[in-house]
């Protein structure tokens, strides 16, 4: 079942700035949309953050196209908006295009998983782009979408939503899983975010390498692996008046061992996870050493780990897997390196992507209007856009950004997704992973590790640039 995204997902401006295209009969003009990021993420300080993008979200956006609609309760929100109802009611023939509103047009794009780069753009020589005061950034679009100037308007916002959402978390979650150096990171975060979001959470993180969530509603719409262990709540709920707390946390282990006894990893530290009578030696006894392994959540160190997995080793449970939780960063991860660490849980600091929190920076510029090309100039700034429809071409020494008409060597990154009115088919959630997964093996380390970039733009797409700057001037 897909799951639909109301047409009012959408910034008010884009409605009001409509009327007067729709006055001037414009509104059916073709236009070219283009979706990209101008750079890579960027902590606080304004340090490279990431190495590369990792392109997640196309799913959500093709779905979103297919479903959304504006239903008569929405359309009688826009009628009595205080800005928009009176020009509504001048014009019932909008009114009526937006209640008949369906997306048709064409869509390109890179294969949901594939890593990207965005960044001043340089020419073909390696030369800075910089054309009378423009300066250029340039990157692989997410998406190219030709359709007409209505449907742009309509879609821009939730569109945009979607990429800086899930690229931003499957480009983190591609960071942890490189920096857990082969073992499991799990998806935690549900909490931290919208429960819509956290679904989309679940599964760029799964995308990005993690081994699973503890999402159910991502697993049932979209089969992500639904992994997890148990709760403090489920301790200290087994409390009783007149019992030691210690009796009862046994008591409560030796119970989901009986319910999970081939999957009972427990959580330790409710009271104290190396007490004499808690915590780790609590879970061994309460299943006579065969737990599957201990959850460790507050205060984990490399030091508390080697004593866990010591203690476990002492009291004969030498199976019983660490897992890891309570804050796990990339930092932590490194921190844990030579540790006996088996998997990390990671929550908040995944899905909200505490180091670079401001989505991938990813906008939509108008490429093309009515066939002629257009690019927002901006002079001064690093804001300037690339013109006309693109095509993008990867080869063994990068990335090469032109114009859709160009014949190149490499493999051609943007291929259709959706023509008219219809989906032209994609891979499963499953294979989609599989392709970040090993387009990012395939790569040399140094492209992966944070650092400034740039991207290349064709000579062809360099002299369409200067020949519209040159146009520009006054």
């Amino acid at each position: 079942m897909i799951h639909a995204t109301p047409a009012t997902h959408v910034d008010l401006y884009q409605l009001t700035s409509l009327v007067p295209h729709w006055d001037a009969d414009l509104a059916r003009t073709p236009v070219v949309l283009t979706f990209f990021s101008r750079h890579l993420p960027v902590d606080a300080e304004g340090r490279p953050a990431r190495g590369f993008l990792l392109w997640a979200g196309l799913r959500r956006c093709l779905e979103w196209l297919a479903q959304a609609r504006f239903d008569e309760p929405r359309l009688e929100t826009l009628r009595a908006n205080p800005v928009l109802g009176p020009a509504l009611r001048k014009r019932p023939d909008l009114d009526e295009a937006l209640a008949r509103w369906r997306f048709h047009g064409r869509v390109l794009a890179p294969a949901e998983g594939t890593p990207l780069w965005a960044g001043p753009a340089v020419t073909e020589d390696d030369a800075p782009l910089e054309v009378d005061g423009v300066h250029l950034t340039a990157a692989v679009p997410y998406l190219v979408v030709e359709t007409d100037l209505l449907s742009a308007k309509l879609i821009e916002t939730p569109l945009l939503s979607l990429v800086n959402a899930m690229t931003m978390v499957a480009t983190k979650a591609a960071h942890l899983v490189r920096a857990a150096g082969g073992r499991d990171v799990l998806e935690f975060g549900s909490r931290r975010v919208h429960p819509e979001a956290a679904v989309d959470a679940a599964c760029a993180a799964y995308v990005g390498g993690c081994a699973g969530t503890s999402n159910v509603e991502a697993h049932h719409r979209h089969g992500v692996p639904c992994l997890g262990t148990m709760d403090h709540f489920a301790v200290q709920a087994w409390e009783r008046p007149g019992v030691a707390r210690h009796e009862t946390e046994r008591a409560y282990f030796a119970a989901f061992h009986q319910a999970w006894p081939d999957r009972s990893v427990l959580l330790v530290d409710t009271y104290d996870t190396f007490g004499a009578e808690t915590g780790i030696r609590n879970a061994v006894v309460a299943t006579g050493g065969r737990l599957a392994g201990i959850r460790l959540d507050s205060g984990v160190t490399a030091e508390s780990v080697r004593e866990a997995r010591a203690l476990l080793d002492a009291l004969g449970a030498t199976k019983a897997r660490i897992v890891v939780s309570g804050g796990i960063d990339a930092a932590e991860i490194a921190a844990l390196r030579g540790a006996p660490v088996d998997a990390f849980g990671v929550g908040e600091r995944l899905v909200t992507s505490a180091d670079a929190p401001v989505g991938v920076g990813a906008v939509a510029k108008l490429a093309a209007v009515a066939g002629r090309p257009t690019m927002k100039l901006a002079r001064g700034s690093d804001q300037a856009t690339l013109p006309g429809a693109l095509q993008a071409w990867r080869g063994p020494d990068g990335d090469v950004v032109g114009t859709a008409d160009e014949q190149r060597e490499g493999e051609p990154l943007l291929r259709p997704v959706w023509k008219g009115g219809r989906l032209l088919g994609l891979p499963t959630l499953a294979e989609t992973r599989a392709h970040a997964l090993a387009s990012l093996a395939a790569l040399p380390p140094e492209r992966l590790e944070p650092r400034p970039v740039t991207v290349r733009v064709s000579r062809t797409l360099e002299a369409l640039v200067r020949r519209l700057v040159a146009e520009a001037r006054p």
